[in-house]
């Protein structure tokens, strides 16, 4: 649609990020970089920058990305150095190029501190809006030009997208009108959150679901697929046993992940290290009927690389036990990290596995294990530059 008199309001920007976790934080940072105006909408401005699951940043593979961000102007690398509470580097018996920067961030005050330098980055309006709708139109071909070219060209020209990007439509009527939108929507896309047999609309415990721009995308002859993935439960530290676990210290000489911080000077704080055993093994097959992903209640796409402890044990059947760290979510706050042990179980099996883990015997659980499934589009649909082919 090009008609834009029909909004109660019309806004306009060069670009358009929908999302502010991670990459749509990213996004309008570099765009802004470049001279563009932004608009950075997102459901919740209290949620900026908010780390969905792991309160972490870096490890393999991933620790190199933050760097190569970092080293392109971006902002990852400067606000886990200032926010981090434990820094290690991973396969240090390795070559260089495998070392693996990682860093276990202070949850709040990484979120805290990525909003507060979008919100004073010059060219980004951060705004709270939920994008229901994609506005297009067609696009314009220039017919004088068409005897010119020639057979390829022709040829690319009839294959190019017929509708262009013109901006997105918000709840409410209003449109904010820009010649490029960036999607980074996360997991929110038309998202189910499974606890055992439990199902609950929304893409983060305690938030809700985005409906209306999968519908846009599959109008625009877009295709969608489902994905899944999953989070541990947290459990209050005050609860747990640490004498019973192995400390986990961070390295003494911490190396910061920007080429802009000269040295990590905040004290760090230790993490540690437990076990799961064949009992906790031997729970879980027998409830297997009663997680999601086995009982057929979710058929979506796991993760490849971060799988849940009921993939672990029926995948890696002969393995004895798996280990699992205990990871503080900040300076401030008695919640712990379990990795290694994502879950979708029932909350009564999630409290007798914990019960059988030394250590956390006594573990009371402040927030449960789950997992989400939510839309996404397939990347054979993009442009080397991540544009979409069906859409200019």
């Amino acid at each position: 649609m090009s008609d834009f008199q029909s909004f109660c309001a019309v806004y306009d920007f060069d670009v358009v990020v929908v999302g502010a976790g991670h990459a749509g934080t990213e996004a309008a940072a570099a765009a802004a970089r470049l001279g563009a105006r932004v608009a950075l909408l997102t459901g919740n401005l209290d949620t900026v920058g908010q780390m969905s699951c792991n309160p972490a940043i870096g490890g393999v593979a991933k620790g190199q990305i933050v760097r190569e961000i970092d080293a392109l102007g971006g902002l990852m690398g400067q606000v886990i150095d200032q926010t981090g509470i434990q820094f290690r580097m991973l396969n240090r018996r390795k070559g260089p190029a495998m070392h693996s920067p990682r860093a276990q961030a202070d949850k709040k005050a990484y979120q805290h501190e990525v909003k507060r330098l979008i919100e004073l980055a010059p060219g980004i309006s951060l705004v709270q809006e939920l994008v229901e709708d994609l506005a297009v139109e067609d696009s314009v071909v220039n017919d004088s030009a068409a005897e010119s070219l020639t057979i390829q060209e022709s040829s690319e020209r009839s294959s190019r997208p017929r509708q262009r990007i013109v901006g997105v439509i918000v709840r409410g009527g209003a449109c904010y009108r820009a010649p490029s939108v960036v999607l980074t929507t996360g997991t929110f896309l038309q998202a189910i959150m499974h606890t055992g047999e439990a199902k609950t609309a929304g893409g983060r415990a305690g938030e809700g679901t985005t409906q209306g721009i999968s519908g846009a995308l599959s109008r625009l002859g877009i295709q969608l697929a489902r994905f899944k993935t999953g989070t541990p439960p947290r459990l209050n530290a005050k609860t747990i046993d640490f004498a019973a676990t192995e400390l986990q210290p961070g390295d003494e000489s911490p190396q910061p992940f920007s080429y802009l911080s000269d040295a990590i000077i905040a004290p760090q704080i230790p993490c540690y290290i437990t076990y799961t055993n064949e009992a906790v093994h031997g729970l879980i097959r027998d409830n297997l009927h009663r997680a999601p992903m086995y009982s057929g209640q979710i058929n979506s796409t796991g993760p490849r690389y971060c799988p849940s402890i009921e993939d672990k044990v029926v995948r890696f059947a002969d393995k004895d036990r798996h280990q699992l760290f205990l990871e503080p979510e900040g300076r401030n706050t008695s919640e712990i990290y379990v990795n290694g042990i994502s879950t979708s179980l029932p909350r009564d099996v999630q409290d007798a596995i914990l019960k059988l883990i030394p250590g956390l015997e006594r573990a009371e659980i402040m927030r449960y294990g789950y997992a989400v499934e939510y839309d996404y589009s397939p990347p054979d649909q993009l442009l080397p530059s991540l544009e979409t082919k069906a859409v200019a």
